[in-house]
């Protein structure tokens, strides 16, 4: 692989000059079914319906899809909440073609809820998925809460919202790279969405990121890197210090390093891919969430503000995972998210993009509120001590949430 590093090297250095469209972006979204008894639905038959009009493809779990968009300009950004509404409504109509006479429901949040969801194996058959379940079965089991998970299951349970961001150079990827770091604290505080999981309300806020970290060991949480990328070549030398025996190549290590935040080399452009989000139950909630990010890097490095600490960065992400808005550190989150929040507006403005969705995120940090929060509420007002009636209401009010566009505040 040493020639190959040495030719991405080369590359960036000649790139160092060109100008691509900034801020041009990716959306990809994961999702699960359920039946209304909360017992996980084979996603593939729908695959292949959505198929015929979206690019959907299957997950690590069988009950899991993804649905992935072209890359769209930022001055299109409404595009995405009209794509969106689309893809939901023929996503209705396609689940009733092809499961007839079973209820079955399209469920958008960053854990699976069901309580079945670790009784079987369900991987999908794909010789990655399979390496990935047989490499995982030597972790040891994960300890939550008094509760144990098998570290080769944990990915058939979670699901992501990924963003995908293109710098016009190497030395604007970077700067991208090192701002958005500063962003994952706030990003799951307001974002997250999983605190129902596989059948139980946790008391962590963010237990799929708990999860999934160590399920993952070494390979995936915030980037274990010492410093900020001062180049985009000291990216590279952090992806390639770690080693994945199924890797065949550098794309292939990149693909597998499943931090928060990466940097994606595997197309003529450069790009960064942040990973930390829930699936965002509703478009307008998933677009608030571009409009932060859009804003606030083009504001902050426009202006060359002053990058917070990675230690401290650290710190605030896990405290998030524990408490939420609970959460103690030497900073005050809420007060770090409303600062952010008040950039990215003035970054949107200085693009001419307005500001059409942000407000959801204003409104859930002044109500300190989040989708994991709106959620466990309505766990405690609707359990009756019967966890599958309960899940199964839950996620039919969240699916009614998600076609009709109403955000979860």
């Amino acid at each position: 692989m040493a020639d190959q590093y040495l030719e991405l090297k080369k590359r960036i250095q000649d790139d160092h000059q060109r100008i691509d469209e900034s801020y041009r972006m990716g959306v990809e979204v994961e999702a699960c079914l359920l039946d209304d008894k909360a017992q996980p639905v084979n996603a593939h038959p729908l695959i292949k319906e959505l198929c015929s009009k979206y690019d959907v493809d299957s997950e690590y779990g069988k009950c899991q899809f993804e649905i992935r968009t072209d890359p769209i300009s930022m001055h299109n950004l409404s595009s995405i909440n009209s794509f969106f509404e689309g893809f939901l409504d023929f996503l209705s109509i396609s689940v009733k073609k092809v499961y007839k006479n079973r209820n079955v429901i399209p469920v958008f949040l960053g854990g699976n809820p069901s309580p079945y969801i670790f009784k079987r194996k369900y991987i999908t058959n794909k010789e990655r998925y399979h390496a990935l379940y047989n490499e995982q079965r030597k972790i040891p089991d994960i300890e939550l809460e008094g509760q144990k998970f098998k570290a080769r299951d944990i990915a058939t349970a979670i699901q992501g919202f990924h963003l995908h961001l293109q710098g016009k150079n190497p030395i604007y990827t970077t700067s991208m790279f090192n701002y958005i770091l500063n962003l994952i604290p706030s990003a799951l505080l307001i974002g997250s969405n999983s605190r129902l999981f596989a059948g139980r309300l946790f008391s962590l806020y963010a237990p799929r990121i708990y999860l999934y970290n160590h399920s993952e060991q070494q390979t995936s949480g915030f980037p274990a890197l010492p410093r900020y990328l001062d180049k985009l070549e000291d990216y590279i030398d952090y992806i390639t210090s770690g080693t994945r025996p199924n890797a065949k190549d550098y794309f292939g290590l990149e693909k597998d390093r499943h931090d928060d935040l990466r940097i994606r080399l595997n197309s003529e452009y450069y790009r960064v891919e942040t990973r930390i989000m829930s699936v965002q139950p509703t478009p307008k909630e998933m677009v608030a969430m571009i409009e932060f990010f859009i804003g606030f890097l083009y504001r902050s490095i426009m202006e060359n503000k002053p990058l917070r600490p990675l230690s401290s960065i650290r710190e605030e992400r896990m405290a998030v995972i524990r408490s939420g808005y609970e959460a103690r550190t030497h900073f005050d989150i809420s007060e770090t998210v409303r600062s952010q929040l008040d950039v990215a507006k003035k970054g949107l403005t200085d693009l001419g993009l307005g500001s059409e969705f942000i407000g959801i995120l204003d409104k859930r940090l002044n109500n300190k509120t989040s989708p994991a929060i709106y959620v466990s509420r309505l766990w405690e007002k609707t359990y009756n001590g019967n966890v599958t009636q309960t899940v199964s209401e839950i996620i039919q009010h969240v699916w009614e949430k998600t076609k009709s566009n109403s955000p979860l505040l």
